[in-house]
C-alpha cells in the first residue's frame, strides 16, 4: 500500500502544479498514474482467507460505490447503438442529429434515412473521454480510502495538500504583485492583476483555495483536543513556571494547529485576491455549514471560534495588503451574473431538446453554438459556467436524477456515520469533507470547477480523507478501519467482479495513451501554454487518425490539407480530370467522416457542401452532387445559430451561387435566392460593420451586377455604382 500511497500523493500534487491538469500531457500523466496506483491497490484487495484457504476479493463498501456504478453504466449506455425506434421514443432530437450525420451524397439518392441503429449521444469521442475521467476520479477515491489506513497517513496526506495550497497562494501572490504575471514559463494573458497560482483561470484557483481552506479549518478543529481532568490536575501541580516553559517550547499538537491555521490564513488570502466572487461565496457557505454541523455535537460547539479566528486573521492580513480590488469586483456582480444566467438559460434550452437522456456527456461545447445568444457572438463557449445546468443538458433528466440519488445517498450515509462518532479528529474531518462537497456544489452554480481534473481529484481526495477519518478508530492501543467489506471468493462472483474492474482499468489506460499519441501528432485539445502547430502536415494527421479514429476534427483537418494539395496540383499541366476527381473524392470522404463522427459542427457541413459542388460536371452532378451540396448547407444552417456572423455570409454565398445554376424561370431560383437573402440579413443583423456589408455586396455583384438583387438585401450604394 505504501507504493500506491506515494503514487496517489505525487499525482495529486503535480496535477495541481501542471496548470490544473487541463492539458493533454498533464491529464495523461495524471490518468496513467492513478490507474497504476489503482492496480496496486486492487492487488492488495486479493487476500487469502485463513479459515477456508480460498483467495477472496475484499473490497471496502463505501457510500460512493452506488453513485459511481450508476453513472458509469449510464455513460456507457449513451454510447451503445440502439434500434432506431427506441432512439425516436427516448430522445427524438438525438434521432434527428443521427440522421443529419449520414453522408448527404447517399441520403439524396436513397428513399429515406438508412441508419437503423444509433447511439443516444451523437458524438462518441467526448463521451469516451468523460468515461475515462469518471473512472479515474472513482478509482482515485476508492484507492485512497484503502491506503489512508492510519491517522499518520491521513495527516500526512492533509499536510501535503496544505503545503501545495500554500505554495499555490504564495506563488500566485508573488507573480501578481511583483509585476511578473507568469505561470511557470507562460505569460498570463487573461486575469492579469488577479492571483491564479499555477492555474490559468482564477476561478479554478479559487476552487482549490476554498477546498484547502476548509480542510485546514477542519484539521485545526480536529487537533484541538481537550485535556483530561487528570492531566489538568498534573499541570496545576507543576506550577506556573513549568506551564510557561511548556507553552514556549510548544507541544507537538499545538505546533501542528498553529501551522494548520497559518496555512488556512495563507489560502484565505489567496482566495480573496483571486477576486473570484463565486469562490468567496462558496467558501463562506461551506464554513457556515461546518459551524452548523459542529453545533449539533455538544462537545464540539466551541470549535466554531476557530473559524471566526481564521476569518478574522485572514481579513486583517488582506486589509494590510489592500483588498479594495477584490471587493470592487462585487460591484460588477450583476453584469457577470446576467451573462452566466444567459449561458445557463441557453443550456437549459438545449436540455429541453434532448430531454430524458441528454446530448451526451462532454458534448456541450459542440452542441451549444446552435443555442448561443446573439450577445455572445464570436465567442467559443466550452462550458456553461454552471455545472448543474451543463450536466442536465449532457446527461438529461435520467443522468441528473442518478447524480442526485448518488450524492444524496453519500451525504445520508456520511451524516449517519458522523452522528455516531465523538472523536474530534473523525468529527471535524468528516464535517470538512461534507463542507468541501457543499463548497463545490455552490461554486459549480456559477463556474465549471468540476471540469478541471486537478480540482476533481482534490475533491475526491478530501472526500476520501473524510471517509477514512470517520471509519478510523483506536482500539486497545491500535488503529483499525471500521469499513464493511464485500468478500467475494475468486471462483465465480469474485472473478465476475475482478475481470470488469481490470478491463475498465486496461481500457482506460489504452485509450488514454492512444489519445495522447494522436494529440502529439495533431493537436485538437485547447492548450494555451504550449505553442502547438495547429495545421500539421497530412502525414501527421494520418498518424493521428491511426491512433484515434473517433475524433472528427482530425478528418476535417485532413480534408483541409487535401484541399491545399488539390489547389496546388491544379497548376500542374500533367494533372488530368480523373486524378482531380480522385483527389476530390478523398476530400469528400474525409469530410463525410468528420460529419458522421461530429454532426454538430456547422463548418463541417458547409465545407462539405462546397466540396460537393466541385463534382457538378460529373454525369450525376445535377442528380446527386448538387442536391447533396444543398442538403449539407441546409444542415449547416440548422446548426449555425448566431455564434458567427460570417458563417451566415458563407451560407448566403452558397445560395447566391446556387441560384445561378438554374434558369430565372425555374421556381428553385426564387427559393435559392430567398435563402441567400435570409442569411445575408441574419449576418448583417448580428454584425453591423462596413467590412461585412462590403463583402456581401462584392460577392453578389460578381453574380448579379444589377440594382435589383442588391436592393433585395436592403443594402444601399457601396461605391460600386449600384443602389439608390
Amino acid at each position: 500500500m505504501a507504493a500506491a500511497f506515494i503514487i496517489y500523493s505525487i499525482t495529486l500534487i503535480f496535477s495541481v502544479l501542471l496548470f490544473g491538469a487541463v492539458h493533454t500531457y498533464a491529464y495523461t500523466c495524471m490518468t496513467l498514474a492513478v490507474l497504476i496506483g489503482s492496480l496496486l491497490a486492487l492487488k492488495k484487495c486479493i487476500q487469502k482467507n485463513l479459515k477456508s484457504g480460498v483467495y477472496e476479493l475484499k473490497l471496502p463498501a463505501t457510500s460512493l460505490h452506488f453513485a459511481f456504478i450508476l453513472l458509469l453504466v449510464f455513460f456507457f449506455l449513451q454510447t451503445f447503438p440502439l434500434p432506431d425506434f427506441i432512439i425516436r421514443i427516448v430522445s427524438p432530437e438525438s434521432w434527428v442529429v443521427a440522421q443529419k450525420s449520414l453522408p448527404a451524397s447517399t441520403s439524396v439518392t436513397s428513399a429515406g434515412p438508412t441508419r437503423a441503429w444509433s447511439a443516444l449521444s451523437p458524438y462518441y469521442y467526448p463521451v469516451r473521454m468523460s468515461i475515462i475521467r469518471l473512472t479515474v476520479y472513482g478509482l482515485f477515491f476508492f484507492g485512497l480510502i484503502q491506503v489512508l489506513n492510519s491517522r499518520k497517513r491521513i495527516e500526512l496526506m492533509i499536510f501535503l495538500i496544505l503545503i501545495t495550497g500554500c505554495f499555490e497562494a504564495l506563488y500566485g501572490l508573488m507573480e501578481t504583485y511583483s509585476g511578473s504575471e507568469h505561470i511557470w514559463w507562460f505569460k498570463k494573458v487573461a486575469y492579469r492583476g488577479d492571483v491564479c497560482g499555477t492555474y490559468i483561470n482564477r476561478n479554478h484557483f479559487a476552487g482549490l483555495m476554498e477546498m484547502g481552506l476548509l480542510l485546514a479549518a477542519a484539521l485545526a478543529a480536529g487537533l484541538a483536543v481537550r485535556k483530561s481532568k487528570q492531566k489538568v490536575r498534573s499541570d496545576n501541580k507543576s506550577g506556573l513556571r513549568a506551564k510557561f516553559l511548556r507553552y514556549l517550547s510548544g507541544e507537538q499538537r499545538f505546533n501542528k494547529r498553529i501551522l494548520v491555521l497559518f496555512s488556512g490564513i495563507v489560502m484565505g488570502i489567496g482566495l480573496i485576491f483571486s477576486a473570484s466572487r463565486g469562490g468567496m461565496i462558496a467558501a463562506a457557505g461551506a464554513l457556515f455549514l461546518m459551524g452548523l454541523l459542529l453545533t449539533l455535537k455538544k462537545k464540539h460547539r466551541r470549535k466554531g471560534i476557530i473559524f471566526l479566528v481564521l476569518f478574522m486573521l485572514t481579513s486583517i492580513y488582506a486589509i494590510q495588503i489592500g483588498v479594495e480590488y477584490p471587493l470592487k469586483r462585487f460591484k460588477y456582480f450583476d453584469d457577470s451574473f446576467e451573462t452566466r444566467t444567459r449561458y445557463a438559460q441557453k443550456t437549459l434550452n438545449m436540455s429541453a431538446d434532448y430531454g430524458f437522456t441528454g446530448v451526451g456527456v462532454g458534448n456541450f461545447q459542440y452542441a451549444y453554438p446552435k443555442y448561443q445568444a446573439p450577445e455572445d457572438k464570436n465567442r467559443f463557449i466550452r462550458h456553461a459556467h454552471n455545472d448543474w445546468a451543463q450536466f442536465l443538458a449532457e446527461a438529461g433528466i435520467a443522468g441528473f436524477l442518478l447524480l442526485i440519488a448518488g450524492l444524496s445517498y453519500y451525504i445520508y450515509r456520511t451524516i449517519k456515520l458522523w452522528l455516531k462518532r465523538n472523536d474530534p479528529f473523525a468529527v471535524c474531518l468528516g464535517a470538512g469533507s461534507l463542507a468541501a462537497v457543499t463548497s463545490m456544489a455552490i461554486h459549480s452554480y456559477s463556474d465549471f470547477n468540476l471540469h478541471v481534473p486537478a480540482n476533481c481529484l482534490m475533491l475526491a481526495a478530501i472526500m476520501a480523507i473524510g471517509s477514512a477519518a470517520l471509519h478510523l478508530e483506536r482500539r486497545r492501543h491500535r488503529e483499525v478501519m471500521l469499513y464493511s467489506y464485500h468478500s467475494l471468493p475468486l471462483q465465480y462472483k469474485g472473478i465476475m467482479v475482478l475481470i470488469p474492474m481490470l478491463g475498465l482499468i486496461i481500457w482506460s489506460g489504452c485509450w488514454t495513451m492512444r489519445h495522447f499519441m494522436a494529440e502529439a501528432y495533431c493537436n485538437t485539445v485547447h492548450n494555451s501554454t504550449l505553442n502547438r502547430e495547429q495545421n500539421p502536415a497530412l502525414r501527421e494527421i494520418t498518424k493521428a487518425i491511426e491512433w484515434d479514429r473517433w475524433n472528427g476534427e482530425y478528418y476535417f483537418k485532413m480534408a483541409r490539407e487535401l484541399a491545399k494539395i488539390r489547389d496546388s496540383e491544379v497548376l500542374n499541366p500533367d494533372w488530368n480530370m480523373e486524378e482531380r476527381r480522385k483527389r476530390q473524392l478523398e476530400i469528400i470522404t474525409a469530410l463525410e467522416q468528420a460529419v458522421r463522427l461530429n454532426p454538430f459542427n456547422a463548418k463541417y457541413h458547409l465545407t462539405l457542401g462546397w466540396e460537393y459542388t466541385y463534382l457538378w460536371k460529373d454525369r450525376d452532378g445535377y442528380s446527386k452532387w448538387l442536391p447533396a451540396a444543398d442538403l449539407s448547407v441546409e444542415r449547416a444552417a440548422y446548426w449555425a445559430g448566431v455564434k458567427t456572423p460570417y458563417l451566415h455570409v458563407k451560407i448566403g454565398d452558397y445560395w447566391t451561387m446556387r441560384s445561378k445554376t438554374v434558369y430565372p424561370t425555374n421556381p428553385m431560383h426564387k427559393i435559392f435566392w430567398a435563402s441567400a437573402c435570409r442569411h445575408y440579413r441574419k449576418a448583417r443583423s448580428l454584425e453591423k460593420s462596413e467590412a461585412l456589408t462590403d463583402k456581401i455586396v462584392k460577392y453578389v455583384w460578381s453574380f448579379y451586377p444589377d440594382q435589383e438583387k442588391i436592393r433585395d438585401l436592403g443594402i444601399r450604394d457601396r461605391g460600386l455604382g449600384i443602389g439608390g
